[in-house]
């Protein structure tokens, strides 16, 4: 055996070891199945390099033939999964170019099954004896070759040459990448070779060895060195892996957290050394479940709380990991222990509870303490600064003969006025009557109401001789009818011209503004000028907040002792909720809720049950029953309130409500709005 023979047989066995290589590695990783393809590729390398060797030896003319015929399907075979490797690397765009050159290739491989030997020589053919290296001995098949094989020899080569241009242009490589120079020195070396093996074919070049079997050779292993750099960088970037992961895996049993992994059947198969310190390794196999329950927290962070159920008990705030290892789901509680802060959470919830009850017996002594020192008040229903300004008020006017007007709102306590004024006065021991007007009623002075149940003292007389030289208080006047409107002008009109047929002081109440009922024509403005010469206006409670506190412990222990019930304590949470009400009817609602809540209390504090339910229902169907006269006043007086009473010109009511000065002013003077009166009250 020659030099080049040796040499062929150990590249073979290169090839062949190459094979072995690549596979063990695809089976080892299963991470790149183009190995597959190169070792498929070393294992026809290897048959190609031996059916050469042999073919070259062998001086039997069908023989060779035969080994020559191996030599070409093999050739083609190899030049295919070269193919198949340039299109692994250019899939996207390199479909088309690679199902073209296969079709080719398959229709070559088809017509040499098919020919056989024929395929290559029709005519006349002999063996060429030379001698190569060392005087071994070579055989060469000389003959006319066919026009098949000639044609498929020149669509083979003009298609390889396209592909491997049309691949290399596409490819992605960088010009400098290792990968793009391998691929332009196979493309070189094929050119090369084929064509010099065409020049022997016809004749231009004597008779010499055919190079492209070895061209394909060299190809091949480049395309190996390509591959083996591939594995050296992978057997590197896998040591790294695997040192990073030493190095991760260090870091998750060393760190002071709570390191907890089970499998997919709940199963604790995995702590890390701060874990094992506190719980010990009674953890490993047991149940997480029984180990560590979910513990419901407010906070509605991302992470999980987790008390054990074991000792020591512990209350730990983990994220949870779910991780695909080698097709196992193994999942891992990664979390700190907050044991020591919530039990400080709880202590401190605990500290507020306290605080938070003796805030509430503050209040209630300071409550107590504010009611205590009203109670010298001689003055119930009326505390505070507004008490001593009624007081004096009274005192001042109490003798006074003139007619005196209260008007408020219902409920604000008018009639208390008035039989404080009568108290105080030097009447106080004469006749005094309180008369509520109504609509339906239509004289009130000349009818006969009182007659005497004794015999003939009042018998058929009027109110008027009943209440000579006393006092008349007239309430409601709003509703006395116009015929008595006009007796009463006269009956006043009589005591200015002192011609006094009736000694009567009147003191008029009123809940509506009786000046929009004279505007309205509805009431006589002569006889308001003579009630209105002194006038008492009482607040509504909502705009005397501060009298609340004391207007309940007046009322609660008025209807305590009525009752025989034991005093109540007032906290201030119930003053304010109190308070945070509008009281629409004023003192009497405010008696009328308390009166019920007396009663409805249980133990030694005053209790509200049902208040906020009976505000909201309040609330709503004041809202709710609006007519259409109270919404358009409401309304209009909103925009003068937004518009700073500006009634004309720009940014004013008028151009925000759409009309022009005059109409807004025809519908101001129709619903009685004027800017002197208090925006509360109107819209009340």
């Amino acid at each position: 055996m020659g030099i080049l023979s040796t040499l062929n047989l150990i590249l073979a066995g290169v090839f062949i070891a190459l094979s072995i290589l690549y596979i063990l590695n695809y089976l080892l990783t299963k991470q790149k199945k183009i190995q597959l393809t190169y070792s498929g590729i070393c294992i026809l390398s290897s048959l190609f390099v031996l059916s050469t060797t042999f073919m070259h030896m062998e001086s039997d003319v069908e023989r060779y033939r035969q080994l020559l015929a191996l030599v070409v399907f093999t050739y083609l075979m190899l030049m295919e999964s070269i193919f198949l490797v340039l299109y692994f690397y250019n899939k996207r765009r390199g479909k088309v170019p690679f199902y073209g050159i296969t079709i080719i290739t398959l229709v070559i491989t088809l017509v040499l099954f098919v020919e056989n030997t024929s395929f290559m020589f029709d005519g006349q053919f002999q063996i060429i004896e030379f001698f190569l290296l060392g005087h071994q001995k070579y055989y060469i098949l000389k003959g006319t070759s066919s026009e098949i094989y000639d044609l498929s020899v020149l669509v083979f080569y003009g298609s390889s040459v396209i592909y491997f241009i049309w691949m290399i242009s596409i490819s992605n490589f960088n010009k400098s990448n290792l990968k793009f120079q391998i691929h332009i020195a196979v493309l070189f070396l094929f050119l090369v070779s084929n064509i010099y093996d065409v020049l022997i074919d016809v004749g231009i070049i004597a008779v010499s060895v055919y190079t492209s079997e070895y061209a394909i050779i060299f190809s091949i292993l480049l395309f190996n060195i390509d591959l083996i750099s591939d594995l050296y960088i992978g057997t590197k970037n896998k040591e790294e892996l695997y040192h990073v992961s030493q190095n991760f895996n260090r870091l998750i049993k060393e760190v002071k957290l709570y390191v907890i992994g089970f499998d997919v059947h709940q199963e604790i198969n995995f702590q890390n050394n701060y874990s094992e310190d506190v719980f010990g390794s009674q953890l490993l196999g047991n149940d997480i479940q029984t180990i560590l329950e979910e513990y419901p927290e407010g906070d509605g962070g991302d992470l999980m709380v987790y008390k054990s159920k074991c000792r020591p008990f512990k209350y730990l705030k983990c994220s949870t990991i779910t991780l695909d290892i080698n097709g196992n789901l193994q999942t891992y509680l990664l979390g700190y222990d907050i044991t020591e802060r919530r039990r400080e959470q709880k202590k401190l919830q605990e500290t507020l509870i306290e605080l938070h009850q003796l805030t509430e017996e503050l209040e209630q002594e300071n409550t107590i303490l504010k009611v205590e020192s009203q109670k010298n008040k001689p003055n119930e229903l009326f505390v505070g600064s507004f008490a001593s300004s009624i007081e004096q008020e009274v005192s001042r006017i109490a003798n006074y003969k003139s007619t005196v007007l209260i008007e408020g709102a219902k409920g604000t306590g008018k009639n208390y006025v008035a039989d404080m004024i009568i108290e105080k006065s030097n009447r106080s021991g004469k006749p005094s009557i309180v008369y509520n007007c109504h609509s339906s009623i239509k004289s009130i002075f000349q009818s006969r109401y009182y007659e005497s149940k004794s015999g003939a003292e009042y018998s058929n007389k009027s109110i008027l001789d009943v209440a000579n030289h006393g006092t008349l208080t007239l309430s409601n006047i709003e509703n006395m009818s116009v015929k008595d409107q006009e007796y009463l002008l006269d009956l006043l009109k009589e005591k200015e011209n002192a011609r006094l047929q009736y000694n009567i002081r009147f003191i008029i109440t009123t809940t509506t503004d009786l000046l929009q009922l004279v505007r309205k024509k509805e009431f006589n403005m002569e006889l308001y000028q003579y009630l209105s010469i002194y006038t008492i206006h009482l607040p509504q409670l909502k705009n005397r907040l501060a009298d609340i506190p004391y207007l309940t412990n007046f009322f609660v222990d008025q209807f305590c002792r009525s009752n025989n019930i034991e005093p109540l304590s007032i906290s201030m949470a119930c003053i304010k909720k109190l308070q945070s009400y509008d009281w629409p009817e004023n003192i009497k609602e405010l008696r009328y809720i308390l009166q019920k809540a007396v009663l409805a209390s249980t133990g030694k504090t005053l209790r509200l049950k049902g208040f906020e339910e009976y505000m909201n229902k309040k609330t709503k169907h004041e809202s709710t029953y609006l007519n259409l006269y109270d919404h358009e006043r409401k309304y209009i007086i909103e925009i003068l309130n937004l518009s700073n009473w500006k009634i004309s010109g720009k940014n004013s009511a008028s151009e925000i409500l759409g009309i022009n000065e005059a109409t807004l002013r025809s519908k101001m003077k129709k619903l009685s709005i004027t800017k002197d009166i208090k925006i509360r009250s109107q819209v009340e």
